[in-house]
């Protein structure tokens, strides 16, 4: 079977573009999700109900993949030439975490997956209401090869502990950091085998963010004690 990467080479080196339909567009995809754990910390409670209660912090999860699959034949830009490869992993996603006006309150534990730790891990601000410049990525050392995993699940996390635990709902979403000026997401391109050793570029390519909604409750028993007091004083009224 004839190499398409060593073709689509020769292509260009000819001076051919190829067909329009050669290459499928690259997308960098993160979601959020959370889970609960205890103030402060990254230990998840002992009995998970999907709300945040007094004493409980919020554990945000952010999973990545990617598309078209590794192995994929794309273009980039050179140099260096040719100008062709193939996909081979992540490279990096630079990203916010944005809350609203309502979402004050204090970060720790944060932490990447193993083998994804470039870049910095975030930096809070606005009170605590957003997280900014918080990176994951891979470099490639000379000589190695890429981390090919597709989808990366938890490539980070960090927790978040609400300075108030009044009703509401607090919406994060993520975005691409703007300290990235518009290149937040990349991906490792295969351009060439030298002396038995993979050869790489990086290309920035098109990111989706998500988004994730915490509902955040009083204490149990608080909303009880209240009616049960309004119940009281309304019936004292009617006695008088």
């Amino acid at each position: 079977m004839i190499d398409r990467l060593f073709v689509t080479t020769v292509v260009y080196a000819l001076g051919v573009a190829p067909p329009a339909s050669f290459g499928q567009p690259e997308l960098v995809s993160s979601s959020l999700r959370f889970a609960e754990v205890l103030a402060g910390t990254a230990t998840p409670v002992a009995s998970p109900n999907g709300l945040i209660e007094p004493g409980e912090g919020v554990r945000l999860i952010l999973d990545v993949g990617f598309s078209p699959a590794v192995g994929t034949t794309t273009t980039y830009t050179p140099p260096p030439p040719p100008g062709v490869g193939t996909i081979a992993g992540l490279t990096e996603v630079l990203f916010d975490l944005l809350g609203g006006t309502t979402s004050q309150g204090t970060w720790s534990n944060l932490v990447r997956a193993p083998g994804w730790s470039l870049g910095g891990l975030g930096t809070s601000g606005a009170g605590g209401s957003q997280l900014t410049a918080a990176a994951v990525g891979q470099f490639i050392l000379p000589g190695g090869t890429a981390n090919p995993a597709n989808p990366i699940p938890s490539i980070w996390q960090g927790t978040w502990t609400p300075a108030s635990y009044a009703t509401r709902n607090v919406t994060w979403q993520s975005a691409g950091a703007a300290a990235g000026g518009g290149q937040t997401t990349s991906l490792y391109i295969q351009y060439d085998v030298v002396q038995g050793l993979p050869q790489y570029t990086s290309k920035y390519v098109p990111g989706q963010f998500g988004s994730v909604v915490v509902p955040i409750v009083p204490a149990p028993g608080v909303g009880a004690i209240s009616l049960g007091a309004a119940a009281w004083l309304a019936r004292r009224r009617r006695v008088r």
